[in-house]
């Protein structure tokens, strides 16, 4: 769906984005908005209404309703035009690359800013159902996927400002709607690494990152091999802070010993390193 919005980008003219927006805010009290109620929504005559419908419609950005469900709803393409248009029009992003990962909860892609920095574009697909929702984040959503998906990338920005640089993190760039840009993202992730040289100086490397966010006062809720990018050089990055919990949390604890167990079991598993649990503990709370 992401690579869907990039093809199309260019063909998208100014007034299907601002049609787009204003079905957007009409988004928040519709589920499906009254085919009716869209000149006065969107302030614009009924023939250029049907213009506007057709040109969104034929690019797969809305959808109109079964006779069951009349009216127009956004279709996730759309939102994610909404969200490039943005950063396009505020100097974030100027080009996407190929894609780095597509995941059930979010699609990675390689960019350039109009300075050609490189950087990571992350699109929230909070694709989960409402019940797995509440049980794995902190946070509910008020309308369906969107809101978990900009929610997430609030939340991921907000962590990354805290930690960005003492931890090593993506550097947090900006963010609009469930996009999320971040500062590149290279090598490969921990589960996918084959052999370390020496992995023990790798476990303490990561405890002392996990340290580190434990002082700024942020727990990451969801450590596990999955999430720690191993550099061509060799060093680490952890990813993916959209679950943070602050340290005051009631299940605090839990979270940080469960992100701890995470990191010793796959190292016990995959490169026979031991380290005891308890004083793992001691240190990172100190």
């Amino acid at each position: 769906m992401t690579l869907q919005a990039i093809e199309i980008f260019h063909d998208v003219e100014e007034g299907d984005v601002e049609f787009l927006s204003e079905l957007e805010r009409a988004a928040t009290r519709f589920e499906w908005i009254p085919e009716d109620r869209l000149a006065e929504i969107s302030n614009l005559p009924e023939q250029d209404v049907e213009y506007r419908l057709d040109r969104l419609d034929k690019f797969e950005l809305i959808e109109k309703g079964i006779p069951k469900y009349e009216g127009y709803r956004i279709l996730p393409a759309g939102y994610d035009i909404l969200a490039i248009k943005k950063l396009v029009k505020d100097d974030v992003l100027e080009a996407f690359g190929r894609v780095r990962g597509l995941g059930k909860e979010a699609d990675i892609y390689d960019a350039l800013t109009p300075d050609e920095e490189r950087v990571a574009a992350k699109f929230n697909r909070l694709g989960l159902s409402f019940t797995n929702l509440k049980k794995k984040r902190p946070y509910i959503p008020k309308h369906g996927w969107i809101d978990a998906s900009k929610d997430s990338a609030k939340r991921e920005f907000e962590a990354l400002g805290k930690l960005h640089p003492k931890v090593e993190v993506p550097k947090p760039i900006a963010y609009n709607r469930h996009v999320l840009v971040m500062g590149f993202i290279a090598g490969e992730e921990l589960v996918d690494v084959e052999d370390i040289d020496f992995p023990e100086p790798v476990l303490e490397e990561i405890f002392r990152n996990v340290n580190e966010s434990y002082q700024a006062g942020i727990i990451h809720g969801d450590l596990s091999e999955y999430n720690i990018i191993i550099k061509p050089n060799g060093e680490i990055m952890i990813i993916d802070w959209p679950q943070w919990e602050p340290i005051t949390h009631p299940r605090a604890d839990e979270l940080l010993e469960r992100d701890i167990k995470n990191v010793l079991g796959f190292f016990r598993r995959k490169f026979g390193v031991e380290k005891k649990f308890e004083k793992v503990l001691k240190n990172i709370k100190g």
